[in-house]
C-alpha cells in the first residue's frame, strides 16, 4: 500500500475569521489544545516547546502567519531546526462564521503508527479548538 503524505480535517466556527486567526496564532493557546505539544513555554523569541501527551517527549514550534492568505504555518521540531509540518487555514463563510483547516505533511521518517495517530489528533484536536473558541475558555 502507498503511503499517505498529506492529511487535513476541518470545523465550522462559530466566530468570525480574524478571531480564529488569532487564536490559532497565538503559541500560549497552542499549548491548551495540541496533543503533541500541551503546556507550552517560551523558550526564545518567537518558540515555544510544549510536552507530548502521549510519551512526554517535547516539541519545539514557531508560528507564520499570512494574513492574506487566511493561514497559519506551524514549524515543527528542535529548538535550532524546525519545519512547516503543519497549518491551519481560516476560510470565511460570513461576518461571523468560518470554516478552519487543519493540514498535516507526513515526516520522510514516520512511521505507519504515528502518522495514523497524528490524524486521529487532528480531528480530535479540531472538536477542541471548536469547543474552546464557542465557550471562550482559556487557560
Amino acid at each position: 500500500m502507498e503511503k499517505t503524505w498529506a492529511h487535513q480535517a476541518s470545523r465550522r466556527i462559530e466566530k468570525p475569521a480574524s478571531d480564529v486567526m488569532a487564536f490559532m496564532a497565538d503559541l500560549k493557546l497552542l499549548g491548551q489544545w495540541s496533543l503533541g505539544c500541551f503546556d507550552t513555554k517560551e523558550v526564545a523569541e518567537g518558540v515555544v516547546v510544549g510536552t507530548s501527551l502521549f510519551d512526554g517527549g517535547q516539541t519545539h514550534v514557531s508560528v507564520e502567519v499570512l494574513p492574506e492568505q487566511g493561514l497559519v504555518r506551524y514549524w515543527v521540531g528542535s529548538v535550532e531546526t524546525r519545519s512547516p509540518r503543519i497549518s491551519a487555514w481560516v476560510q470565511a463563510i460570513d461576518e461571523q462564521s468560518c470554516v478552519l483547516v487543519m493540514m498535516a505533511t507526513r515526516s520522510n521518517d514516520m512511521s505507519e503508527e504515528r502518522w495514523q495517530r497524528l490524524q486521529r489528533c487532528h480531528e480530535t484536536e479540531l472538536d477542541m479548538i471548536q469547543s474552546q473558541l464557542h465557550s471562550g475558555w482559556r487557560r
